[in-house]
């Protein structure tokens, strides 16, 4: 991973997370006040001096404004309370945070933001036993996963134990933005990641370690990947982050369109991802391309390579999948998840499931 500097800024390369130890000086709930005293960070290409603080008020202002409001409380049983670290950088329009907690003895940090207003964040958590979630964290994010927190919805969190994590910070058009690149498509609904976190494997572990080389080459005294040549470097970020992590466009963004197709295919397209969740047959699409269901069929043969009534499935399975993936807040069935995403059989519901995902619905859930 990075280097890690201990104290005033001082650049030290080191594979562990060295963490000063501060006197107690404020815990408890924060809110944001009305008049902030402490100054917004400059963010640069290149990293920025640590903020080092055990002061629950400071730390909330200060990784607030850089980040998102939200509210903050620190707990410890010994006079030594929890300590934040924390720094920042961008890359185009993305910015980076390093963000460290040390604690003593039993204690936490306890994070809540009410909604992330048209912000993504990307999360690699580099060491410590944190739990994340929407309106309350109820999932472990271990060492060695990645996690995206969605736009416009809650996000909270709490540090179990002290640790490191790096964020990046995107906003909701330019991730959109990417999707659209990508799939040659409009969304047709805003972009929701999967809100279980995801092992670093795959092409998980290619967005990690692009994310070290990024990180690393913003430690050096030339940057060369922060500059005006970033925006390359940017974009295969934000592809990696849409490729590795579930989303309600991994269909499209796994078989992504030609950049040029036939009116009559792109308007049946645009149909199925619209109405997928309720009643589609072939009439359907037909009316809707303007054409014959025999030039149909072969417009989808030709540009997804499957018939357009496979083309419904696929598009249902993956978003059973995401839903099966985030239950979220309340109770999350196979049969309920089925129903809603437009598979009126349970039975050929989970074979084609299987069939696409190498295991059952249930078993994905159980997962979790």
């Amino acid at each position: 991973m990075v280097s890690a500097s201990v104290g005033d800024a001082v650049n030290c390369p080191s594979n562990k997370l060295k963490l000063l130890r501060f006197a107690p000086k404020l815990t408890g709930i924060m809110e944001p006040p009305a008049s902030p005293k402490v100054a917004s960070p400059k963010v640069s290409s290149h990293w920025t001096p640590y903020f080092v603080s055990s002061d629950t008020q400071e730390t909330r202002e200060i990784v607030g404004r850089s980040v998102i409001a939200h509210t903050l409380k620190h707990t410890a049983q010994r006079k030594r309370p929890v300590t934040a670290r924390f720094r920042s950088a961008t890359l185009g329009n993305c910015i980076f945070f390093d963000l460290a907690y040390s604690m003593f003895g039993e204690a936490e940090a306890a994070i809540h933001v009410p909604r992330m207003e048209n912000i993504f964040l990307f999360e690699m958590n580099l060491e410590g036993e944190m739990e994340v979630g929407q309106a309350s964290p109820s999932r472990p994010f271990r060492p060695g996963e990645i996690y995206m927190i969605n736009a416009n919805a809650p996000h909270a969190k709490v540090w179990r134990s002290g640790g490191r994590q790096m964020m990046i910070k995107i906003h909701q058009n330019d991730m959109e933005a990417a999707v659209e690149r990508l799939t040659h498509m409009p969304l047709s609904e805003p972009l929701r990641f999967a809100t279980a976190p995801q092992p670093a494997t795959g092409t998980a572990a290619t967005l990690c370690g692009l994310v070290d080389v990024i990180v690393a080459d913003m430690e050096l005294e030339r940057s060369v990947l922060a500059g005006a040549e970033g925006v390359g470097t940017e974009r295969m970020l934000l592809d990696l982050m849409l490729h590795a992590i579930p989303s309600n466009y991994s269909h499209l963004l796994a078989n992504p369109a030609p950049r040029i197709r036939p009116r009559h295919v792109r308007r049946a397209a645009e149909y199925i991802h619209v109405h997928s969740a309720g009643t589609i047959a072939l009439d359907d699409l037909v009316r809707a391309s303007g054409v014959s269901a025999r030039t149909l069929h072969a417009g989808f043969r030709k540009y997804y390579g499957v018939p357009p009534m496979t083309y419904v499935r696929n598009v249902r399975l993956d978003r059973a999948r995401l839903r099966l993936t985030q239950p979220g807040s309340g109770d999350v069935s196979v049969t309920g998840v089925a129903l809603d995403c437009g598979f009126a059989h349970l039975g050929k519901f989970s074979r084609a499931y299987r069939d696409r995902f190498g295991e059952l619905p249930s078993e994905t859930l159980r997962s979790l």
